[in-house]
């Protein structure tokens, strides 16, 4: 297969590095350190490169050029490319719209308010229950969800945002608990959990955490997955390809989704491409046809699997038991505090 990787990622990284495992591929990328390396001027090149070299399989990577419409220009030319339209992408694109789309089709959420200037988030949290969450518009791991612990510190964060270029900001209620992801893959009209992991300040990451109970992935596909991708559906917005749901779920086994990822982020794209033994450019081309169901089952590696962000590395362990895996992340003499906090919360 002749594969082409649009993204500067880390999950961008990763896929191309699987993909070039099966000496049967060809893989290109527009990622300078890569082999293969394609630099683009515009979409124009992209479409021109893929018929001149018969690219079977385009995985676009990149949120910009999601958003300005190329998964929709390379299809007009037949060309197959896996991304979500522009149209359903703008839920894991902009965290105002996913917390309106929730809001909407009566998907739990932790109340909320989202607002466009620094002094209307001044004014909320004067009359609100301290801490609260608050969190920038955009998607970034650099940039993530922080915590008021007072009205003061709140003020900064909020300003913090506005100054750094956020056009919106979203103030929400604080919940007690553990932060899990769950990722699915989407033909438009129907979905399947393929996996599930614990997350700790996107610093640490857990792969199939034994809290999260088939019953509770059951209930979660039911009544967050399944609605998000019928209201979708309706809306004319078939969500085709990977999307990530991240939740906070509590000691009682209630869950809030918090938002939405267009792939796999950086801190959980390694238990997918080392934790499964799957062809994923046969997968992502079998979901754009729209067989992937009838084709593939989605059963991980009998492993416990850890991602540990040091910097900007991210490192990735697996073994079979949890006391080995242990053992190896301290064998590697990383700095273990995020880890240890993460065990305080997820309680295993």
């Amino acid at each position: 297969m002749r594969i082409l990787i649009l993204g500067n990622s880390y999950s961008a990284k990763s896929f191309f590095e699987l993909f070039k495992q099966n000496s049967d591929n060809i893989v290109f990328s527009n990622m300078r350190e890569l082999d293969n390396y394609i630099e683009f001027v515009n979409f124009s090149d992209i479409k021109d490169f893929c018929l001149a070299n018969e690219i079977n399989l385009v995985l676009i990577l990149d949120e910009e050029m999601i958003n300005k419409g190329l998964q929709e220009q390379l299809s007009a030319f037949n060309i197959s490319a896996f991304s979500p339209s522009i149209e359903a992408v703008g839920i894991t694109v902009s965290k105002a719209a996913a917390k309106k789309f929730m809001h909407k089709n009566k998907i739990l959420t932790p109340r909320f308010i989202i607002i466009d200037k620094p002094q209307l988030g001044f004014d909320y949290l004067k009359n609100m229950q301290i801490p609260q969450a608050i969190k920038p518009d955009n998607h970034s791991f650099r940039e993530c969800t922080q915590f008021a612990e007072t009205f003061t510190q709140g003020q900064k964060i909020i300003s913090n945002f506005f100054e750094s270029g956020n056009k919106k900001v979203i103030i929400e209620d604080y919940i007690e608990g553990k932060n899990i992801s769950v990722w699915v893959l989407s033909d438009g009209y129907s979905a399947k959990i393929i996996g599930t992991s614990a997350k700790y300040q996107n610093n640490v990451a857990f792969f199939e955490p034994d809290f999260v109970s088939e019953e509770l992935k059951e209930n979660i596909l039911n009544q967050a997955i399944l609605p998000t991708i019928n209201a979708l559906s309706t809306q004319g917005e078939e969500y085709i390809g990977i999307l990530g749901f991240d939740f906070i779920l509590t000691n009682e086994n209630k869950f809030y989704l918090l938002g939405y990822n267009s792939f796999f982020d950086d801190i959980n794209v390694d238990f997918y491409t080392y934790g499964y033994e799957l062809d994923w450019a046969k997968i992502f081309d079998s979901c754009i046809v729209g067989d992937v169901f009838l084709k593939y089952n989605f059963v991980p590696k009998n492993e416990y699997m850890l991602t540990l962000r040091q910097d900007d590395k991210i490192n990735f362990l697996s073994a079979k038991t949890k006391s080995n895996l242990e053992k190896y992340l301290y064998e590697l003499e990383l700095d273990c505090t995020d880890y240890k906090e993460a065990k305080k919360i997820w309680r295993y």
